[in-house]
């Protein structure tokens, strides 16, 4: 999806009320004891993307991408959690994401590669196991 502040906020709104099965999309939270939670798990995602890359030549990176796309999805939540909101899978979380916290088109490409980091783990990832 093309980034547009104004479809962002429809969309956000529309996952905010969507309810399925007990599933929920985005909802308000106030459970900020998770933001830490988060934190921790990108950032120890993220070290043992670099350790494996460092001690494991043969490693794919296919493995290493995923690791860091799951890495930067934990911080993704975390920077949700601090808006007062949590979601529940991948497309919530972007689009909260661009909604919540991407305030102009300067930094509307932060958003585009989260984007194409999950093109590029449902094609290889996903993908593969189907």
């Amino acid at each position: 999806m093309e980034f547009d502040k104004e479809t962002y906020k429809e969309e956000f709104e529309k996952l905010l009320k969507r309810k399925e099965d007990k599933k929920f999309y985005i909802k308000k939270s106030s459970s900020i004891f998770k933001i830490n939670k988060f934190v921790k798990k990108g950032t120890d995602s993220l070290e043992l993307a670099e350790f494996i890359k460092k001690s494991d030549k043969s490693a794919k990176d296919y493995w290493t991408i995923t690791i860091c796309y799951y890495s930067m999805l934990y911080i993704a939540k975390a920077a949700i959690l601090t808006k007062g909101y949590e979601t529940d899978d991948h497309y919530a979380t972007q689009i909260a994401l661009g909604h919540l916290l991407v305030p102009d088109e300067i930094e509307k490409e932060d958003l585009e590669l989260l984007e194409q980091a999950h093109k590029i783990f449902e094609d290889d990832y996903i993908g593969r196991c189907s």
